[in-house]
């Protein structure tokens, strides 16, 4: 750990003492005013430009040079360009520049430029929201749903042929998951949404934890001197029903800027209803159950603040709460068919309460003008839970009797807590002929779980010392990486990079007096190459290394019993695996993508259940048991049929082989499989003001693990209007129209075979009513220009 930290402060003062360049300064104005936004920039003796930089709002521009002999140009729309020859050896300060206007000056000029609304870039797809319908009225759930590579299922995110999914934020990484990411995605509007970036084959800034794919979504910049309020209520009626109400707050002040957004949650989380077949050499068993889970004023807050010191420094915060209670109501009826017929009764009543907190500092250092800087980030996460399961068992003899001394009762208690601090340091340097990029992470993660299993059969409390238990563990890992990305030509450009994570574990059993660790470094490479022939095609070349590593509560040895006769236990002993992705890309007029993948992983750990013909037990263990090697083609195509309407439309076509080294089961499971999605959208008049919508899925039969899944489909529907001027929108959709989201598989375990189905309430119609308001908060008068994109980069 001590070199760690060396290292780790090395690469922070490296990167200031890498650049000790000059610098130019100075003011542009007219006759009357300072001039903001104007552009500055150096061109060498071949009138190349090598560097630059725009004005602040008051006119003043910093421009960091190396020593040498340049052309320095200072320009302006409607006015002359003001040109000088320098050569400077140390900081230059040119004082007040003023530009003359032109005698062909015009009042006003409009240029517009339309970005294509699907874009390549050399390590990542970037899907232009802006340009699009869904741009208009939504939320970021909407706009991920019409997104190439993403699947949205019933607020479920994922990526397809990735096995898991990480969020950002303006390049912030949102260390939440599950409803509180959901709910957080969807007080962000798709209006404040610039573009959505696919990273399917993350680089190497970026953990090389588990088999990811990064969705990176990119606000609109804040117009200064600002402040807007929106205003959300949302009503869901399935089975049962829902409230959700939000609150955010932008508020942008010169160089200050506050954001912050508040939800509010209460009425039915889910209601599931399961069933499986167990057929035994010498009985069959049924069992049905009805899963209730009901939100108990579920509360989600983020807010954070950043501030410009100067043009080079800004720094910020980020802070985000979520506060949730879920009541859980269940009853299973298992009947047993065989010689003697019987059953099995279960009632179970529980409560799931947790808290997520994290909490994030975060500070930016310009180097220079072209886009070279020095990042540091500071995180703090927490997560806390507590369950609480009380389960009633009774027996029946030909499903009807009552069989005496059957009843068996219990509370099982669990509670978990994990924290987890890190600190990360990344630099990008902007080159003649490369650019580089390189950085440190180091992390520190602590888990405590606690489960107790009490009897409660005679009606009394009774702790169960040999099922309670209490498990610890902890995680340090550090990280660094390097990499570089360069253009070649016009036409050829390649990124590389290599990060190397090294790992120690220690897991340790108070209740088996057992300790379980793992030390452990590994490389992780990646390759990007990008070759765009001509203005209507482009191919692309990825290839990285992953690691996953199990989560906090598989690694926990304990058993957690759901009935006398079903349990479920983790595994400390677990060992991370390692996948490789290759894939190859062809890119036609931005909006028709092909993709060929490549996909293997050896030692994968899952889920199995283990049963026997001896008794009726069903144990549910986590194994390192399989290898998987997959091949896929996934297609998207977007376009416009009519003027109104856009559609966007993929297709995933794979192969999947599996082999499993469980002598339980069979020794290989492999087959094709496909899915399908069309997401459509029209504008039903010419102000665009009110929109229909549907969308339609089919995913095809697969080979999950060593379960074979039935295929399913899902159909939407959606209504959208927008009032007074788009600041009052009105929303009516429908989701899972025909119940057709119905999770069917079948395995073979010991010989024996099982299916099992389950359906969550996904049919439901939605209401959702959005106010937003909001003015200048002073008279100046704001400045739009046609460059405006290139002054994001600048900035």
């Amino acid at each position: 750990m001590q070199f760690s930290y060396k290292l780790f402060f090395v690469f922070f003062f490296n990167s200031f003492f890498s650049y000790s360049q000059i610098e130019i300064k100075g003011i542009v104005k007219d006759s009357t005013n300072v001039i903001g936004f104007a552009n500055v920039f150096l061109t060498n003796l071949n009138n190349e430009i090598l560097t630059g930089t725009i004005t602040d709002e008051n006119g003043v521009f910093n421009l960091p040079v190396q020593k040498g002999k340049y052309k320095l140009t200072v320009s302006f729309i409607g006015y002359v360009d003001w040109v000088i020859n320098i050569s400077p050896t140390s900081n230059l300060d040119l004082g007040v520049i003023t530009l003359i206007e032109s005698s062909n000056r015009l009042d006003q000029v409009i240029v517009t430029a339309k970005k294509p609304t699907i874009l390549r870039k050399i390590d990542r797809l970037v899907f232009n929201v802006e340009n699009s319908i869904v741009g208009i009225g939504g939320d970021a759930i909407d706009a991920l749903k019409v997104t190439p590579r993403i699947r949205v299922q019933s607020d479920a995110i994922s990526m397809l042929g990735k096995s898991k999914m990480m969020i950002m934020v303006d390049d912030r990484l949102m260390k939440i998951s599950g409803d509180d990411l959901i709910n957080f995605l969807k007080t962000i509007t798709s209006d404040d949404i610039k573009s959505i970036e696919v990273i399917t084959t993350p680089p190497a800034k970026y953990d090389a934890e588990g088999n990811i794919g990064i969705v990176n979504i990119k606000l609109k910049k804040q117009t200064k001197n600002r402040w807007n309020t929106t205003i959300n209520f949302d009503y869901i009626q399935s089975k049962y029903s829902q409230f959700k109400e939000s609150i955010s707050i932008v508020y942008n002040k010169d160089n200050f800027s506050f954001y912050s957004s508040l939800l509010h949650t209460d009425g039915l989380y889910s209601f599931r209803t399961e069933n499986g077949n167990t057929y035994y050499p010498d009985k069959y068993t049924n069992s049905s159950s009805k899963i209730k889970s009901n939100n108990k004023n579920n509360t989600n807050l983020n807010f954070g603040l950043d501030y410009s010191i100067n043009t080079r420094f800004s720094v910020g915060f980020q802070y985000f709460h979520s506060n949730s209670k879920v009541s859980n109501i269940g009853q299973n009826s298992t009947k047993i068919f065989s010689i003697k017929n019987y059953s099995i009764q279960t009632f179970s009543d529980g409560v799931n309460k947790r808290t997520n907190n994290n909490l994030n500092f975060h500070s930016t250092y310009k180097l220079d003008s072209i886009g070279s800087n020095v990042t540091f980030n500071s995180d703090y996460f927490n997560y806390n839970s507590n369950k609480d399961l009380i389960f009633k068992t009774n027996e029946y003899e030909d499903f009807t009797n009552y069989i005496n001394d059957s009843y068996n009762s219990a509370n099982n208690l669990s509670k978990q807590d994990i924290s987890n601090y890190s600190i990360a340091l990344d630099v990008k340097q902007v080159l003649k002929k490369i650019n580089i990029s390189y950085g440190s992470k180091i992390s520190n993660t602590k888990s405590t779980s606690n489960i107790g299993y009490y009897d409660l059969t005679s009606g009394t409390l009774n702790l169960v010392l040999d099922k309670s238990d209490k498990f610890k563990y902890t995680e340090n890992i550090q990280a660094f990486y390097i990499s570089g990305h360069k253009n070649f030509s016009k036409n050829f450009e390649t990124k590389f990079g290599l990060r190397i994570e090294s790992a120690q574990t220690e897991g340790y059993s108070f209740n088996l007096k057992k300790t379980s660790s793992n030390n452990y470094t590994k490389l992780f490479p990646t390759l990007y190459l990008l070759y765009i022939p001509n203005k209507n095609s482009a191919f692309s070349l990825n290839y990285n290394k992953r690691v996953t590593r199990p989560n906090y509560k598989t690694l926990n040895p304990f058993v957690r019993y759901i009935n006398p006769y079903t349990t479920s236990e983790g595994n400390p002993f677990l060992q991370p695996y390692y996948t490789d992705n290759i894939e190859l890309t062809y890119s036609h007029k931005n909006n028709w993508s092909n993709t060929l993948y490549f996909r293997k992983a050896n030692n994968i750990y899952g889920q199995v259940t283990y049963i026997s013909s001896d008794n009726i037990n069903s144990e549910t263990k986590r194994l390192n048991y399989y290898n998987q090697f997959s091949i896929g083609l996934y297609e998207s195509y977007s376009f416009k049929p009519l003027k109104r309407v856009e559609s966007y439309n993929s297709i995933n076509i794979f192969y999947k082989k599996i082999k499993s080294f469980l002598p339980e089961t069979a020794s290989n499971y492999d087959g094709f499989s496909s899915f399908i999605e069309t997401n459509n959208n029209y504008v039903l008049n010419k102000n665009k003001t009110y929109f229909i919508s549907f969308d339609f899925w089919y995913q095809f039969p697969q080979y999950y693990n060593i379960y074979k899944f039935k295929g399913y489909y899902n159909f939407n529907l959606g209504f959208k209007a927008l009032w007074f001027d788009k600041k009052l929108i009105f929303t009516m959709s429908a989701s899972d129209i025909f119940r057709s989201f119905k999770m069917k598989n079948t395995s073979v375990f010991n010989s024996i075979n099982t299916s099992f189905k389950n359906y969550e309430n996904r049919q439901s119609l939605r209401f959702s009513l959005k106010y937003s308001f909001g003015k200048n908060t002073n008279k100046i008068k704001s400045i739009n220009s046609s460059n405006q994109e290139e002054k994001g980069r600048a900035n």
